[in-house]
């Protein structure tokens, strides 16, 4: 009887390390892993054979798939904040030859991003895939999870212009670094702008820190996010500093942190990106927008 018992703890453990879910209730997989919306699906600890090649960032650890009627989602696991995970996990794919459909979504990676409105979700399209594929991050429970959801057919991404990521300046706000505002701090006129030649983003900045302590505070994202500090400067009203990034595709970068103080709030913060090569900018036309 014992023999027998191990016998099929051998088996179980064998098809729970194959896959985990199989073990699961139907209804517990309901209500804590399906979708009401789609029914609880296939689970799985893999990829499953079909879905589109992703390329990963660093700092993601695969969870689980799902397959639900027509749609595949792949879960991983991040070890940083929501809107960085989602960042790079679209920059990723970006850089594979995915491109954001940014002009239905109105998605701008870059710039400076206001706490109060985190991104949370992207849409991506590939010339040689149909559908579209879907990038979201969430926060449960104090974890960052990356959701890659393919989709197989989609009007997002049917009838788009072929994308141009270097010379569209809409599309070239992604060189720009997301910059995170400092807590408390009250925001207005945010927004940017640019041609194919530079890219920039703004924002004007109320409260309790200083000119000095804000260059210090987003001086060290800018650092974090790849740039290699070049020379800073600091007058009576105006404090900067210039940066470089070597990026894959769109060659060397320079960036220009300006802040402007005239002693009363509010202080005046600008991000610009220009390609150092000449040729790496064609000038589209021009654009701008704002978010108040």
């Amino acid at each position: 009887m014992k023999r027998a018992y191990f016998l099929i703890l051998a088996i179980a453990n064998s098809t729970y390390a194959e896959d985990p879910f199989a073990c699961v209730d139907p209804d517990v997989a309901d209500a804590f892993l399906g979708d009401s919306y789609r029914g609880r699906g296939e689970y799985s600890t893999t990829i499953p054979d079909g879905f589109v090649d992703l390329k990963l960032p660093s700092g993601l650890s695969l969870v689980a798939s799902q397959k639900a009627d027509l749609m595949t989602t792949v879960v991983f696991k991040a070890d940083m904040e929501m809107e960085r995970a989602l960042e790079m996990a679209v920059g990723s794919m970006v850089e594979s030859g995915w491109a954001e459909n940014n002009q239905q979504y109105g998605r701008v990676t870059g710039g400076f991003q206001s706490n109060s409105r985190p991104t949370t979700a992207a849409v991506l399209c590939n010339d040689d895939y149909a559908g579209a594929l879907s990038v979201i991050a969430a926060d449960k429970s104090g974890q960052t999870f990356v959701s890659y959801i393919q989709h197989p057919t989609s009007r997002s991404c049917g009838e788009r212009e072929p994308t141009k990521v270097r010379h569209n300046p809409s599309e070239m706000m992604r060189l720009v670094p997301t910059l995170r505002l400092p807590e408390g701090a009250k925001a207005s006129d945010t927004g940017m702008g640019g041609n194919g030649h530079q890219v920039s983003s703004r924002v004007d900045l109320s409260g309790t820190l200083s000119r000095s302590d804000l260059s210090s505070f987003f001086e060290s994202q800018i650092r974090d996010q790849g740039w290699e500090f070049q020379t800073s400067w600091s007058s009576l009203h105006s404090t900067g500093s210039i940066w470089a990034l070597d990026s894959v595709g769109d060659g060397l970068l320079i960036g220009t942190l300006h802040l402007f103080d005239s002693g009363t709030d509010p202080i005046r913060v600008r991000f610009s990106v220009t390609p150092a090569d000449p040729t790496k900018g064609k000038d589209h036309g021009s654009w701008s927008g704002s978010s108040n």
